[in-house]
Order: structure tokens, then sequence, then C-alpha cells
């Protein structure tokens, strides 16, 4: 009997442990894949004139420049509106490898540079409400 329970606990950690692997697998694709992207996106971002019309979306981008930057599982911020810096693209990070080796769930190239809006609400407390729409944005499916 002790011998069954036995298996059947190796069994267990067996299943979680090849899940988790599955998991990390994945989601450390979906962090590749991001990286990808934002190369193919660097190489447009980088000629855009400073003068020229700004864009706020990933929707705008694409449409603008004919990029056809699309994620796989959460949606992008960019925009060429970045304060000091000349543009933005920002993705969340999913995989533990990732966020690790960065510090941080919320990748920014080339930096997050927005200025602090703060925003305080009795329920809540205090918050940076520009870091809150970008984090809405990065973890959600693009809207259309």
């Amino acid at each position: 009997m002790k011998k069954n329970i036995k298996k059947i606990i190796l069994k267990v950690i067996f299943i979680i442990i090849f899940a988790f692997i599955i998991r990390e697998s994945y989601l450390t694709y979906v962090d590749y894949y991001n990286f990808n992207e934002l190369e193919k996106a660097k190489i447009i971002l980088e000629k855009i004139p400073e003068n020229t019309d700004k864009f706020y979306t990933l929707k705008e981008f694409n449409e603008k420049y004919n990029a056809n930057i699309k994620p796989i599982k959460n949606c992008y911020d960019i925009s060429n509106y970045n304060w000091n810096e000349k543009y933005i693209f920002w993705f969340k990070l999913e995989s533990l490898l990732y966020i690790n080796m960065y510090w941080t769930k919320y990748y920014t190239y080339p930096k997050y540079n927005a200025p602090y809006i703060n925003i305080c609400e009795s329920w809540v407390g205090c918050y940076d409400r520009n870091k809150e729409i970008f984090i809405k944005t990065i973890s959600n499916p693009c809207k259309d």
C-alpha cells in the first residue's frame, strides 16, 4: 500500500514538473518572439523623422508604416511620443527566464521616459496614471 502511494506521489510530482517545463517553454518562446518583433520595429522607428505626425498605438504604426508587427499573446504599446526619447516600444515579459534576466515584468525600449502623473484616489491610494495605462495595454490582447 505504501509503495502505491509513493508511486502516485512521484507521478503527480513528475506531471507538475513536466507541465511547468512545457508552460515555461511556451512563455520563453513568446518573449523571444516579442524581442524579434521589437528588432523589426526598430528598423522602421529609427528612420522616422522627428517632425512627423505622432502615432500612439500598434494599429496606427502598422497602418502608417506597413510594418506588420503582430503580437502573439498581449499587445505592444508603441509610439513616437516618448518625451526625451524618439520613440518607445514596450511589452510584457512572460517567462521566468526573461523576467529574471531583465529584473522586470515590463520591458521598454529604449526606456520609459513618460512623466509621472500622480493620481490619488481614496480607495486605491496614489499611482502613476501613465504607467497604469501602459500596463493595462500590454497585459491584454490588442483592441482593433
